[in-house]
Parts: C-alpha cells; sequence; structure tokens
C-alpha cells in the first residue's frame, strides 16, 4: 500500500527560491510540450529524447514530464468512459419511469422528465463523441477556476502564470537509492531535500542544492507522545531501506510543499479471522458491528453512532471518521478477530432529488472504508471484502427478528457470514408462507430467490425496513 505525506521545505534563501521557480517553468513548460505532441500521436520514446534536448534537461526530468503528460491524457480518458457509463444508466433509468403505466404521472412531471432525458442525452452524446474519435476534452493547465478569474480580470498575469508553472514531480529509482532529482537526506539528524538543478559543472554534472525540509509529525502537548500516524518515522524507515519514493514539489502561497509518495511495509497479520470475525456495515450516521465465530454463529453486536457526520464540514468529518475508525480497530484486537466490509464501487448513475443530493454528496461511505483498509494495513488485521448484494435485505428478512437486532446489524452479519463463504438459504416459513409455486422458486440461483422474495415483501409492506419488523407476524399470519 502507498501512502503520501505532505513535507515543507524551510529557510530556503532567495537564491535557491529563484533556481526552483526556474525548475518549475521549465518542468510545467515541458509537461505541456509533451501533452501536445502525444496528442499528435509522437511516440514515447522519441519524445522524451526530443524534451530532453529542446529544454536542456537530463533524460530522467525528461521522462518524469512525458509520464505526468501521458497520465493527464490517460486520466482524461478514463473519465470519459466513467462519465458516459453513468449518463446511459441515468438515461434508462428515465426511460423506465416514462415507460412504467404504474407511475401514473401528471403532465407537469412527464414534461420535467423529458426535459431531463434531454438533457441527459445531450451530455451522454457529447462524451461519446470523444470516446469514438479517441481524443480528450480540452485540458486547462493552471486549474479552469484560475482561468476564469484570468478572463474577468481578477487575477494579474503574473498571477496566472505562478499557477501554471508551480510543480517538479520526481519518480523514484531503487538502483538511485530512492530518487536522483529530488532526494531527501539525513544529515546530523536533520532532514535536508537534495534537488538536482538544471545548471551543469565542469564534469557535466547538475548543480546541486540543500534546503531544509520538515517532516510531519504531530506531537501531543500534554504528554511529548505522537499523536496520531508518525508518518515522519515510516518515511525515514522506508528512506534506510534505499527503496523508490516519488516526490512531487508544488507552490501554494509562496510555500514550497513536498508531496512524498512511497510504499508502506506491510506488517504480519496478527489478528486474524480464524475464531471469528466482525462484519461492518456502513452508514450515513455510523457503522454497524456484528461478529460471528468460525462457525456462522451470531456472539453480539453494536453499533458505534456519530450523528454530526450528517452535517459537519469536512474537516471535522474526517476527524470523527478517524475516531470511528480508531474505535472498530481496537474492537478488532481487544476480540483478537479480523474485519470484513463490502466491497463497495462508487457511481453517480442515478438522478435523485435535490434533498437527497445534498445528503448524499456528504455521505462518508468510501472515506470510511478508505480508512479502515488502511489502519487494518498499519496495524496486522485481516481484512476481507465481499460483494455487497442483498445484504441488507437477507439481513432484516432473516436475522432481525432471530437476534432482536436492526436492520443495519442484519446487514453486517450477512457480510461476516459471506467473508466464510456461507450460503444464505431463504427460512423455510417465508417458502411456505409466501411462495406459489415452491418447484419454480427452488430452481432460481441464491441471489434471484431473494431478489423474488424482496418484491413480494415491498408489494405487502412498502419501502420501510421497520414496517417488515413491526408487521411481520401479520404478514405470515403467524400473529
Amino acid at each position: 500500500m502507498k501512502i503520501t505525506i505532505k513535507a515543507l521545505l524551510i529557510n530556503e534563501t532567495s537564491e535557491q527560491t529563484q533556481v526552483i521557480d526556474n525548475m518549475m517553468l521549465v518542468f510545467s513548460t515541458a509537461t505541456r510540450y509533451s501533452f501536445k505532441r502525444i496528442l499528435e500521436g509522437k511516440k514515447i520514446g522519441a519524445l522524451e529524447k526530443d524534451v530532453a534536448s529542446k529544454f536542456n534537461v537530463n533524460i530522467r526530468q525528461a521522462k518524469d514530464a512525458v509520464e505526468s503528460a501521458r497520465q493527464t491524457i490517460a486520466s482524461q480518458k478514463e473519465l470519459l468512459k466513467m462519465n458516459y457509463e453513468n449518463y446511459v444508466k441515468k438515461i434508462a433509468n428515465i426511460q423506465n419511469v416514462l415507460k412504467d403505466k404504474k407511475k401514473n404521472l401528471s403532465e407537469k412531471k412527464r414534461i420535467a422528465l423529458l426535459k431531463k432525458l434531454d438533457k441527459r442525452q445531450r451530455k451522454a452524446n457529447y462524451f461519446k463523441e470523444f470516446i469514438n474519435t479517441n481524443s480528450i476534452p480540452s485540458v486547462v493547465f493552471g486549474t479552469k477556476q484560475m482561468f476564469l478569474k484570468r478572463c474577468r480580470g481578477l487575477i494579474s498575469n503574473e498571477g496566472w502564470k505562478s499557477c501554471r508553472n508551480n510543480r517538479i514531480y520526481s519518480r523514484g529509482d531503487k538502483t538511485k537509492k530512492g530518487n536522483p532529482n529530488l532526494r531527501v537526506i539525513i544529515n546530523n539528524g536533520m532532514s535536508y531535500l537534495q534537488i538536482s538543478t538544471l545548471e551543469k559543472t565542469e564534469n557535466n554534472r547538475a548543480v546541486k542544492i540543500e534546503i531544509p525540509i520538515y517532516l510531519p509529525q504531530k506531537l501531543s502537548k500534554k504528554t511529548g507522545k505522537v499523536n496520531g500516524t508518525d508518518y515522519r518515522s515510516l518515511f525515514l524507515n522506508h528512506l534506510a531501506t534505499g527503496e523508490a519514493y516519488q516526490v512531487e514539489m508544488i507552490k501554494k502561497k509562496g510555500k514550497y510543499y513536498c508531496h512524498i509518495t512511497f510504499e508502506l511495509a506491510k506488517p504480519d497479520e496478527i489478528y486474524t479471522g480464524h475464531n471469528g470475525i466482525i462484519g461492518i456495515d456502513t452508514n450515513p450516521n455510523g457503522v454497524a458491528l456484528t461478529m460471528i465465530d468460525n462457525k456462522g454463529n451470531y456472539k453480539w453486536h453494536t453499533y458505534l453512532k456519530q450523528h454530526e457526520l450528517l452535517y459537519a464540514r469536512s474537516n471535522r468529518r474526517l476527524n470523527l471518521c478517524g475516531k470511528l475508525v480508531k474505535q472498530v480497530v481496537l474492537i478488532a484486537k481487544t476480540y483478537n478477530c479480523g474485519l470484513v466490509i463490502e466491497n463497495l464501487k462508487f457511481k453517480n448513475d442515478k438522478d435523485v432529488q435535490r434533498k437527497f443530493a445534498r445528503v448524499k454528496h456528504g455521505f462518508i461511505y468510501s472515506k470510511l472504508l478508505t480508512m479502515i483498509e488502511t489502519s487494518c494495513y498499519k496495524e496486522g488485521i485481516e481484512l476481507l471484502k465481499i460483494k455487497p448484494q442483498y445484504t441488507s435485505k437477507i439481513g432484516l428478512y432473516k436475522y432481525c427478528h432471530q437476534y432482536g437486532i436492526e436492520v443495519h446489524n442484519g446487514a453486517a452479519m450477512v457480510i461476516a457470514r459471506r467473508s466464510y463463504k456461507f450460503k444464505e438459504r431463504v427460512p423455510r416459513i417465508l417458502k411456505d408462507k409466501l411462495i406459489d409455486n415452491i418447484e419454480l422458486f427452488n430452481q432460481k440461483n441464491e441471489w434471484s430467490k431473494w431478489s423474488y422474495i424482496n418484491k413480494i415483501i415491498k408489494r405487502k409492506v412498502g419501502e420501510n425496513p421497520d414496517s417488515w419488523i413491526v408487521n411481520r407476524k401479520q404478514i405470515l399470519g403467524i400473529a
């Protein structure tokens, strides 16, 4: 697993600042030049030599500039595919609503949906055109926001150029002790960033400058111990191995930030699912935990609530997610077991109402699951990912009444059992009371059976899970 730390150059002199700014200008210009040539179809190998001679940089710096341009183009093409697929699904959903005669749409609602359909179709055609021609939309180096400000005269020409020429990117190389052009070195207990400049010595070697660099480490004012992850120690341990690390230097508001990316050494997995495992169901206001033994039997459940996640600002929400993850990791260590989560894929492929769109925008699923995965990696906890299909519905219809748990904890139990590859058979009472043709029903696969059961129950109680929990006995005729 790769992690990135955000370091900062300190105490740089005016001469060093001038050298760095000139390097950023040359590198950014070389990147834009490479971007244009790649779009024109020039081969990468020939382009690297062309950039090296044209901008008077060494071949490694030229390769980094070309690679940066290539990654920009590749990411744009991936975004095109993703956006096109999302809009195609949105179009299909709207068409299904318009075709559904049971909806009884008013004329006003139908007109609104047709307008939305037309808008979605134009967007899909826009992205499809780029895919068909193997091209990409216009890319603004320096961000579109700053470009618009420049067009309106809100920033000066110098300010606009500083946005476009504000970075240097250098890939790592294990054979060169980590990174040959932007190297972090330790001298007398102090950390420095050694930069290979564009100036040459008599032996045609790059002139190197060394600038002090601050590696992040947050110490507690009370105890003096490190709060959270000790990123400085992690990077220094990686530096001692001589392994490669990537450095991207960015200038913001007169300061030089260094984003250092390196491979985090994976410790041995101490806490595994041999004796039991905890299933995790993520929700907008917290996480549901349910533990089972290695035979799939229920042991306990809990719900870690944090209502502030629904309305807190982004930085506060990030802090709250960190606290939740810390609790989850501590529970896994206490019970000496592993964790299992859903392998969710986050796509913007559904049209929703404005109110729900605002709530959905603040959901923390992706961030929370990523933080759990990172923490388990660092702490030596086994983490498994399972398919998320029908976990909530199976938990609701099969386990909620049996163990007196909420639907989220029922889903967490299904998630935990699925990690052991247990089958979730439909209970006999549901088949006897809800299914007319048992032979036809038994020919379906597991998920098709639960989908069929879900449709029948939804027709009786609606979408609200609490309606099933309250009216279950009455619906099944066992009251």
